[in-house]
């Protein structure tokens, strides 16, 4: 061959490579293009358009779930649509786009659960602030209010009545009137007075039931005190503590036997057992209270007052009281003016007024 052939072998050939090569070229774009006719139409992707529709909350949350679960499920089936649609002559490449839509599936798939697990999650509208009925904890129950300490009993008054109730048990007498110097025997009593155990007045002998003022008056002290003891549901026998010898110095104190009647009378008696107080001021007396007076002839006498004698102007110009006096014959109610009326003999200025207090009013002594 000479060197013209060769050189037009040459280029022959590089023609035959050049051709070759644009062949296949064509053959492979024609390849990897799909059909017209198998394409999805745009209608069949793309579903069509609806007017939203206003749902009440629950219905709201369902059709979420729904849609969601329809998305899925649409992708599925465009996937799969897509996978039928490859030519059937490169499996190799329809092999790869359904890997492609399986994996595109199952992400949406999952964010599909990841969002209904956080919508579960959250709180439900319009309880995120106040917990539902009934499930609160109960209130603490309060506190116990302290018992009120118990306030004297109605009871336990001032003495006042029950003395006058006392007064009003001597009916069946006669209690004459008996004034001596047989201190030994007789202390103006009508019976017997025990205190403690141990003797403290004495009636006298022939039980006449005979009495003095000073005898009379501290047996109605006595009697109302145990009286009024005995609805307290208290010891009969205890006035605030004293001791037998006590209320012994307490009588002779009452009967003005032991000085001066400025320093032994029935006001100092109450006052100095922490029994009761002295009423200074005539208009505060009261039915009940007990009462010492002295006459201008040296007399003196004592008494359950009752009331105030009063002038028409109002003025008070003697008292009536109750007690045992010769004039009477003993035991009964009498009137007596002071000597600033000019109708009596009663010293005004000499007047001393006693009254036993309630029992919680009582005041230590000792």
């Amino acid at each position: 061959m000479n060197l013209n052939n060769k050189n037009t072998a040459i280029a022959l050939f590089y023609i035959l490579a050049f051709s070759l090569a644009l062949l296949f070229h064509t053959w492979s774009a024609n390849s990897m293009a799909v059909p017209k006719e198998d394409r999805l139409p745009v209608e069949a992707a793309i579903p069509a358009f609806e007017a939203p529709r206003i749902l009440e909350p629950d219905q709201q949350e369902v059709t979420d779930v729904i849609s969601r679960e329809d998305s899925s499920v649409i992708a599925a089936s465009q996937a799969e649509t897509a996978t039928e649609a490859l030519p059937a002559d490169n499996p190799g490449q329809a092999k790869n786009r359904s890997s492609k839509t399986e994996l595109a599936s199952r992400q949406q798939s999952e964010r599909n659960r990841s969002e209904n697990v956080t919508e579960s999650l959250a709180p439900a509208p319009g309880n995120d602030t106040e917990p539902p009925p009934g499930s609160e904890d109960p209130p603490p129950p309060p506190e116990p209010k302290p018992e009120p300490e118990p306030g004297p009993s109605a009871a336990d008054t001032e003495l006042n009545p029950y003395v006058l109730d006392v007064i009003r048990t001597y009916t069946n007498g006669p209690y004459p009137y008996l004034l001596n110097t047989d201190y030994a025997n007789y202390n103006g009593v009508t019976e017997n007075i025990f205190y403690r155990g141990s003797l403290l007045a004495k009636a006298h002998p022939s039980g006449s039931k005979a009495s003095h003022c000073s005898g009379i008056t501290f047996e109605v002290f006595f009697k109302a005190m145990q009286q009024r003891n005995r609805k307290l549901g208290l010891d009969v026998y205890d006035f605030n503590g004293m001791r037998f010898d006590e209320l012994h110095d307490f009588l002779l104190t009452w009967y003005v036997a032991s000085g001066s009647k400025t320093t032994n009378n029935i006001e100092v008696a109450v006052e100095k057992y922490g029994l009761g107080t002295r009423i200074s001021r005539f208009e505060e007396a009261r039915r009940g209270d007990f009462m010492d007076i002295s006459r201008s002839n040296w007399t003196g006498h004592t008494v359950v007052f009752l009331n105030w004698v009063r002038d028409d102007s109002g003025s008070i110009t003697g008292l009536h009281y109750w007690s045992s006096q010769g004039s009477t014959n003993g035991i009964g109610e009498k009137t007596e003016y002071f000597d600033t009326s000019g109708r009596g003999n009663v010293l005004a200025n000499q007047v001393y007024i006693a009254r036993i207090l309630p029992v919680h009013q009582y005041r230590a002594f000792r």
